[in-house]
Order: structure tokens, then sequence, then C-alpha cells
């Protein structure tokens, strides 16, 4: 009595097994082949106006960042802007090879699908924004949680504890010595 399942041949179930683990060892192959050819990888995009250029590697990590001589004397403002669209035209292009790769060195397989996905979620495609006017800027460095307290003049700091004079090597200073003997 045989089962849809399992096949009642008992060589034609060992090939079956065989020819499975083979297609698997295959793929595993070609993975392997995809994520070298990916930690290998690094794009350069160069600005429109030839003032910066920018290379990412697989990640969409920049690794190198070119002020090109256009970009001397330019204004802070106008030059930062224009490196963080180069870096941003870099990752659209590796999403774009990514992909392309991808899909040639693996097919189009859910896995792979998942690996483009996850780069076109990343990195979406560059927005052209009008760069900052230049001029004075106020940079803040509080956090929200700052920003949004309350301040209260009325109740004094802590103050820090002061090494004492009589010697002390001040290792409880703030709250001891990282390292204990």
């Amino acid at each position: 009595m045989s089962t849809p399942d399992r096949p009642s041949d008992p060589m034609a179930f060992a090939n079956d097994l065989t020819e499975w683990a083979k297609n698997l060892e295959r793929k595993a192959a070609r993975y392997s082949e995809l994520k070298g050819r990916l930690d290998a990888m690094s794009v350069t995009a160069q600005s429109p106006d030839g003032m910066a250029r920018v290379t990412v590697d697989s990640n969409g990590v920049p690794t190198e960042l070119t002020i090109t001589e256009r970009g001397r004397g330019a204004d802070p403002a106008q030059l930062s802007h224009t490196l963080t669209q180069t870096m941003r035209q870099a990752q659209a292009k590796l999403r774009d090879q990514v992909a392309q790769l991808t899909e040639a060195t693996v097919g189009d397989d859910a896995a792979g699908r998942d690996i483009v996905q996850n780069y076109r979620e990343r990195f979406t495609e560059p927005v052209t924004d009008e760069p900052p006017a230049s001029g004075p800027r106020t940079l803040n460095l509080g956090t929200p949680a700052e920003e949004s307290a309350p301040t209260r003049p009325s109740e004094p700091r802590p103050s820090r504890p002061r090494p004492s004079s009589d010697g002390d090597d001040g290792e409880d200073y703030f709250g001891g010595s990282v390292l204990r003997r």
C-alpha cells in the first residue's frame, strides 16, 4: 500500500532524495558565489556639478568621499548637501546593481527576491531637493527629551564629588576603579 507522498519504489525515492540534495548543493554554491560577489562590490557616483564623488561598499556604507577642485571654496551647506545627495545616488546605483547581480547569479527565487527587496527598502530613490540656504545656522545638540523637559531654576544641579585632599588616590572619585586588583 503506497501513499501519494511516498513512492512505492524505494529506489525511486532514493533517487529523488539524491536529486533534491544535489539541487540544494547547486543552490548553496550559487548563493555562496553571490555573497562573494556582493562582498567585493562597490559603487561610485559623482555629483552632477562635479563637486563631489562618493564610493559605497556592498552595505551602502561610504568608503570614499572626494571633494573635487570644483568643491573647494564652496559654501559648507551646499557642499554637505552635495555629498549627501551623491551618497544617495551611489546607494541607489548599488541597489540596482544588486538586483541585476542577484537575478543573474541565483535567478528569481524567494530568497533572491528577499535580498533585492531588502536593498530596495534601504536605498530608495534619492530625493533631489534644493540645498539649504547659506547663512547662519543653528545646531541643536539636545535630545528631544531635553527639549521638552521643563526647566526648574529653583532646583540646584547635583554637584560631582571632589577628591579628598588627604592623599587619597581618587579611586573612589567616580565610584571606584574599573580595574580591580
